[in-house]
């Protein structure tokens, strides 16, 4: 799976399948099993998985153009990962919402990290003047 447009369009399904979910807080409890007192918030971070979700379908569509962001998407997903291991140590996430996202979150900003493009800039060899 080397594939910088598939890469791209799993990520973009992942993050709009979230996005769905969240958009409807009981259902986004059940299947994150997060235990929030404010839904708009969730609401509004489902909305905010939904437009980075279409971001980066149109990435998919001309992935070379894009692919130098992979490095910085794969860094965001791994931001994500520290975050919800922060909040489930601190006991504000379940295990089943914690586990959940960073699974995913590690395989994709592993599978981003491995295919986005490598600098191809070499030392410039001097010749003695």
């Amino acid at each position: 799976m080397k594939s910088r447009s598939l890469a791209f369009k799993v990520t973009s399904v992942w993050l709009l399948l979230a996005g769905v979910l969240l958009l409807f807080p009981t259902v986004g409890n059940q299947v994150f099993g997060l235990d929030l007192t404010n839904w708009g918030i969730a609401s509004e971070y489902g909305g905010v998985l939904l437009g980075v979700g279409a971001l980066y379908w149109l990435f998919s569509t001309d992935a070379e153009r894009y692919a130098p962001a992979m490095g910085v998407i794969a860094a965001g997903l791994m931001l994500n990962v520290v975050i919800n291991l922060y909040w489930w140590a601190v006991g504000h996430y379940a295990l089943q919402s914690a586990v959940f996202n960073v699974v995913i979150n590690t395989l994709l900003a592993g599978w981003m990290w491995t295919v986005r493009p490598r600098s191809r800039v070499g030392v410039r060899e001097t010749t003695p003047v």
